[in-house]
């Protein structure tokens, strides 16, 4: 373990790299997404960016140490605030436990060895869940818009507040979300780079061809794996997630249960994301540990539960028979989930 992180730590991240690269852009007035020295393309709105620009004042070396351990930090935090949000309080050697599975698992460490931010966005959610049901609406609305300003599909969670009817919430995660596109206007003098992104980069990202690679591991990726023909892939993906989207709207608007739903819906983004990549399923840190206390004197549930979590915790690209075992692992969480919310 103490090799694995001074490996981490000084050998170079590259999904940071790229977006440490496009806030140095940013503040230099130049376009991120056209600067030959990134790793891969840079897919992210500018306003995500943003919050890269305190790495960006300082060299790669530093400004990546201080992001990873920033990540690695994050891990503890999202498990505490998924155990405050569930009401748990955990011994000594159930939080161990619980660290231990989290860390071991392949997405946490494609997670932080590519220096993607899905730990500290997730906190951020999480922050804001809580918050809502402490009935703290405010914090709960910024901490929602800097979620999706930070990371664009959480703007999916937008809909579960919408559907909950919570306005205020709404509201505020909207003026926050705007709040970085004006700071955007204000670094580079324009909102030029939105039009590049929505014309040049969006169109990239819309493109059905790829999806089949195994690190995808939503609907996506696992029908894109059975079905060559692209046109169908898309028509085939689209009604599923329809359907998925459909059902979870329902499932916010008429269930009681709050915490399965909020789990349910962190699933459901998983699945429809159409590049839902390994690393995103550290999100089912907290769907994990609610379904956990809800299926406490249930043992087979249990290990269905469980086997759901060792299949999205392994890594076997080179065995083709099973290269969509994280989706299956997380559609027998999904469908466990459903089951107890109806």
């Amino acid at each position: 373990m103490f090799n694995s992180l001074i490996k981490l730590f000084t050998t170079v991240a590259p999904d940071f790299e790229v977006l440490w690269l496009g806030a140095r852009d940013l503040l230099t007035q130049k376009n991120p997404y056209l600067n030959l020295l990134s790793f891969t393309g840079n897919a992210n709105p500018p306003n995500t960016m943003l919050f890269y620009i305190p790495f960006a004042l300082v060299n790669y070396p530093m400004g990546q140490s201080i992001f990873l351990s920033l990540s690695f930090l994050a891990i503890f935090f999202c498990l505490i605030l998924s155990f405050r949000i569930l009401e748990v309080k955990p011994n000594l050697f159930s939080f161990s436990v619980a660290v231990f599975l989290v860390i071991i698992s392949f997405p946490t460490k494609f997670t932080l060895g590519m220096g993607q931010s899905n730990f500290i966005v997730f906190a951020l959610l999480l922050s804001s869940y809580l918050s809502f049901k402490k009935g703290k609406l405010i914090l709960s609305g910024i901490l929602l818009g800097l979620s999706f300003a930070y990371k664009a599909i959480f703007i999916y969670f937008l809909l579960f507040f919408i559907f909950k009817k919570s306005w205020k919430v709404v509201t505020y995660a909207l003026i926050t979300f705007l709040l970085s596109v004006c700071l955007i206007y204000i670094i580079t003098g324009s909102l030029d780079l939105y039009t590049y992104y929505f014309t040049q980069v969006v169109p990239l990202l819309l493109n059905f061809s790829g999806r089949e690679i195994y690190y995808n591991q939503g609907i996506a990726g696992f029908v894109s794996r059975l079905i060559t023909d692209i046109n169908v892939r898309e028509i085939v993906t689209g009604a599923i997630s329809l359907i998925l989207v459909g059902l979870n709207l329902y499932l916010i608007g008429k269930s009681r249960k709050t915490n399965l739903v909020f789990s349910i819906t962190s699933i459901t983004l998983l699945l429809i994301d159409s590049l839902s990549w390994q690393h995103h399923f550290v999100w089912m840190i907290f769907p994990f540990l609610c379904l956990w206390k809800e299926i406490k004197n249930h043992t087979i549930k249990r290990a269905i539960l469980l086997t759901g979590y060792a299949l999205i915790s392994i890594n076997v690209p080179a065995l083709n028979f099973a290269q969509s075992h994280v989706f299956w692992g997380t559609l027998f969480i999904y469908l466990l989930n459903l089951k107890l919310l109806i």
